[in-house]
């Protein structure tokens, strides 16, 4: 994950600033991977301290701040807790006293999507006003759920979603011999390396992949009943992802048979290489075969949007089913 994180602009961008010593006093680290969210922390607090190059100084404060035991670099909330007015009141207690090794002190917070707007609220003072040697480093999911008053006086660093190749790389180095189910994992986690490890350790990739064909195949009599069912998933983005490369890959087939694409040495359609769910083919032409082209594209762009309801807490069974019915009228027209 280090490597991974490292190829970020976000990272290049904080390292400069720090070599430049024009660090800002507040960052905000944006970045959708909750399970990683911390770890992503951890490495930009190295960077802030000049804790990732070598020698045996940033090899002990590297690895101090991996304990959470780094004196001038306090980590909040406690780990399963959301950041609270209590932390808030810690943190400014905290800013209070000097540095212990150096000149500067680093406060980081996640996730700070999830605080409330009191917590919020309580440190903005002292994001306004911090004392000198002072800086904040906030982590969120998310950015839209964090007062914009806190917006303004942090600089984001944004991680944008990872290509399905930087997740599959991610995923083999963490995962050697499982690099059969890497590939599938990386392209259903929508760019998230958390998402890509949940599927692979939670064993419900197969039922995903069910759900979301079901949904593919279904019709305006069914959707209903259908959505009741998979709409109470935990995995709505992976559920979304699969749905979109179901349509994806039918509409790669269809455009191919459209066209005409001609056929490899042993007979198969070329553009069944490029396909990401190469052992559903059979599923994949059935869908390619039922729906038009206009509904396919349609899907795409439908599918796309959902995955930004979702982000934004939209109701995902009702999004869901608008997204399915949307498609499925363009298909009857």
């Amino acid at each position: 994950m280090r490597q991974l994180l490292q190829s970020t602009h976000a990272c290049t961008l904080l390292k400069a600033e720090r070599t430049e010593g024009r660090l800002n006093h507040a960052y905000l680290l944006i970045f959708d991977d909750a399970r990683n969210l911390k770890t992503a922390l951890k490495e930009f607090s190295k960077i802030f301290f000049g804790a990732d190059g070598e020698g045996a100084d940033a090899e002990r404060i590297s690895r101090l701040i991996d304990e959470e035991n780094f004196s001038d670099c306090m980590f909040f909330p406690e780990s399963g807790k959301k950041f609270s007015v209590e932390d808030a009141e810690r943190i400014i207690e905290e800013s209070a006293l000097k540095p212990v090794e150096g000149n500067k002190k680093l406060f980081v917070a996640g996730d700070f999507a999830e605080a409330t707007t009191q917590a919020q609220n309580k440190l903005l003072k002292l994001l306004e006003e911090p004392p000198e040697g002072v800086y904040f480093l906030l982590g969120a999911t998310v950015s839209f759920s964090v007062l914009p008053t806190i917006l303004s006086r942090t600089e984001k660093l944004e991680i944008p979603p990872f290509t399905q190749k930087e997740v599959t790389a991610c995923l083999n180095r963490l995962y050697p011999g499982k690099e059969s189910e890497t590939g599938l994992c990386a392209a259903a986690s929508g760019g998230s390396v958390g998402a890509a490890q949940n599927i692979l350790e939670g064993g419900y990739y197969r039922q995903l992949v069910l759900d979301a064909f079901e949904l593919a195949e279904t019709d305006p009599f069914r959707l209903p009943s259908i959505v009741k069912r998979v709409g109470e998933t935990k995995y709505k983005k992976e559920l979304v992802s699969l749905l979109r490369l179901i349509f994806r890959d039918a509409l790669i087939l269809k455009t191919s048979k459209i066209n005409g694409v001609a056929s490899d040495r042993t007979g198969k359609n070329r553009a069944e290489n490029y396909l990401m769910l190469k052992s559903e083919l059979g599923r994949l032409k059935s869908i390619s075969d039922y729906y038009r082209l206009t509904a396919l594209i349609t899907a795409q762009e439908a599918l796309s949007e959902a995955e930004k309801q979702i982000r934004f807490n939209a109701v995902f069974p009702q999004c869901l089913e608008i997204c399915m019915a949307k498609i499925i009228e363009q298909n009857n027209r």
